[in-house]
This record gives C-alpha cells, structure tokens and sequence, in this order.
C-alpha cells in the first residue's frame, strides 16, 4: 500500500532539488502531495501542476500568522490522513511539524536547512529550532556540519538525525549536455563576447556571512592585472546590497554584472573562467550547492571550507582553498587560475568525479525513499 506524504516549503519559488524529487521518486510506493507557502503561481507551483501533483497555497507574512497557518495545515493533514509530513525551511518547519504533531501524523521529518545561523545572529530563535527538534520524529541533516550542531550544541536524540546530503542531476552536468545555443543564450543576454575579459563567477545572496566584502577588493586587484575581467554576481539581492554597492562604486560597470536570477544555472557555469565561494567561518553555510554546481561544471573554483565543503574539498586537488576574511588570499588564487587556464585540467576532472561519485541526486533519493519506509 502506498504511503501518502505532504511535503511542506517555505517560500520557494524555484528549486532544482524539489524538481529532482518529484521526478525520481517512487510513485508506485509514495503519494506525494505539496503544501507551498507563499509559493502561489510560482515557477514551483507550475511545475507541480504539470506533473500531476496535487498541491495546496497557503500565504504567510508575519508571525501573527504563525497560529493561522498552523490550524490550517492542521486542517489539511486531518482531512487526508498523510502517513508523513517532511517540512523545509524554517517556517515550515514550526508550523508543519507543529501541524504534524498535533495531527498525530505516524512520520514527521523537517529537513534542517540552516546550520548555526540563528544561534549566532537570531538567539532568539533558537528556542523555535529545538521545539521543532521535538516534535518532529526525524531530522534530515545535509551536512555533517549541521548534524554536529543537532547532535552537539543543540543536543538532539541521535537516534532521530540522518545526514543525507544534498545533490545535483549529473545528467545535467555530462559532457555535451550543455548546448552551445544555451551558452550564446547566456552570452547574448548578459553582453559576455568572445572579446570580453575573464569572467569570475559567484551565485550568492548579498548577505554578510557569504564573504562578497572580501572578494571585491580582490576582483578590484585583478584588474591591474586583467583591466577587461569581469565579475559576475548571480542572484544578486539581499539585506548587505547597499554595502555590496558601496565597495564596488569605484569599478567601472562594465567590470560587473548584477543578474537578480538565471533559470539556466548549467549554462551560466559555462562562461565562467573562475568561480568563488568563500562564506566567511567554516559553520554559517549550512550546505553549499553551489560548490557542487561548479565542480560538476569543471569551473576552477576558489572556496573557503564551510558548509559540506570541509567533507571533499582538497586545495589544488580538486580546487583551490582560501582562509577564511582573506582577501590577499583569494586575489592570489584567482589570478593563479587566470594565468593557468591551461594547466588546471586535472583539478577539474577530479572535481567532476568527486561530485559524480559521492553527491549525485540518486543517492539522495535513494536514502529519502529507505526513510520514509
């Protein structure tokens, strides 16, 4: 008999992984159903709808929604009788699990999507992260970076916790699967020609702890060196913006480039000369796909070790690692890769088959399905 599940997010409007998840799991052993909140006619909300999902919208803008939101999904889950609710990210996770519990559904999993943020910049929330750890039954960890702080600073049962990492579709990252149309596509949409200088990639939220007050000073020295590279900010929007703004005001816009979102994240990595992701201590990322992202897209990448990155990553192995609040350190590694283009070949082929052989998607899956039953 098929077990029915919920799968609850928060405020996603896009994401590969949930993408992946829909498309790979065993439909002749689950019935899944989604429960978006703020996710009504998103791209997410779409997809859904055109595989056959069955998903259901709920709205959410302050915490005095909190006690609505979980009476409604309490509602949901009474009506359909569900065997598990999995929740991600932090509001669905107190409204889901607490809807769960409450529901007395058998099986309730959240996904822990952050690592030690609340502990350091939102103490106050920390309280709402353990009451979580309680009701729910189980504790998908993404890292072992996270698993430590359930399992050592906020002293979950062990027995609840399993590190399952996340993953990317390597089919999508093979030789030949990205077209040469979708890199002129990229190309042509952000002004990047074959005449154009090196182009030094980073995806990252303008948010503090991801490190962009390091890299600009260095991009800013590479351009002695290379006065035509470009920078090129990916989802490019956060709380530190003004900051973000106010280090780069003296670099020529033709220097940069601000890209708010890009569906065709594959391509993107394809005009990408050197790519940087150096979050600022080795426990405020949780997770990194990104890291995943560009090793798979054979980019020389520049990374400091936090999140999953301390688990693989291997200086002048498999990319190049940087200390931490260090931006000598990066401007050096950068302008290694820039001079070097050519001799990088092996780092790269050891990258690609680091994330072929430990974080394919599948596996992923694989362990989400031995959960659930």
């Amino acid at each position: 008999m098929k077990k029915k599940i919920l799968i609850i997010l928060y405020n996603i409007s896009k994401a590969q992984e949930h993408e992946w998840f829909v498309e790979m799991i065993n439909r002749d052993l689950f019935d899944i159903e989604f429960a978006l909140i703020n996710g009504e006619n998103s791209y997410m909300d779409k997809f859904l709808q055109e595989h056959k999902v069955v998903v259901y919208n709920f709205s959410y803008s302050k915490k005095t929604n909190l006690p609505g939101l979980t009476w409604n999904l309490f509602k949901l889950m009474k009506r359909n009788k569900y065997d598990i609710v999995h929740t991600h990210l932090f509001e669905a996770n107190i409204a889901g699990i607490t809807a769960a519990f409450l529901a007395h559904v058998p099986k309730r999993i959240l996904t822990r999507h952050h690592s030690d943020f609340h502990h350091v910049y939102y103490g106050s929330a920390v309280k709402y992260d353990k009451l979580a750890n309680y009701l729910c039954t189980d504790i998908v960890a993404i890292s072992k970076n996270v698993e430590n702080i359930l399992l050592n600073i906020e002293f979950v049962n062990p027995k609840k916790v399993h590190l399952i990492h996340h993953g990317i579709d390597m089919h999508d990252y093979l030789p030949g699967a990205v077209s040469l149309n979708r890199v002129e596509t990229i190309k042509n949409a952000y002004q990047l020609t074959d005449n154009s200088g090196p182009v030094i990639g980073v995806i990252s939220r303008f948010i503090e702890l991801k490190g962009l007050q390091y890299l600009i000073p260095a991009f800013k020295e590479v351009l002695l060196t290379y006065p035509d590279a470009i920078l090129f900010f990916a989802n490019a929007k956060g709380d530190y913006e003004q900051m973000i703004y106010d280090l780069s005001a003296d670099v020529d816009p033709k220097n940069y480039r601000l890209v708010p979102f890009e569906n065709d994240i594959a391509a993107l990595y394809k005009v990408f000369d050197c790519f940087v992701h150096i979050p600022i201590t080795a426990t405020v990322e949780a997770f990194g796909q990104i890291y995943l992202e560009s090793l798979a897209s054979m980019v020389p990448s520049v990374f400091t070790l936090s999140g999953v990155a301390p688990e693989f990553a291997i200086d002048k192995v498999n990319c190049f690692v940087v200390p931490f609040k260090d931006a000598v350190s990066v401007r050096d590694r950068i302008l290694f890769i820039l001079n070097h283009k050519n001799e990088l070949d092996a780092i790269k082929s050891n990258g690609f088959n680091l994330v072929k052989e430990k974080f394919d998607i599948r596996f992923k899956i694989s362990k989400l399905e031995q959960l659930y039953s």
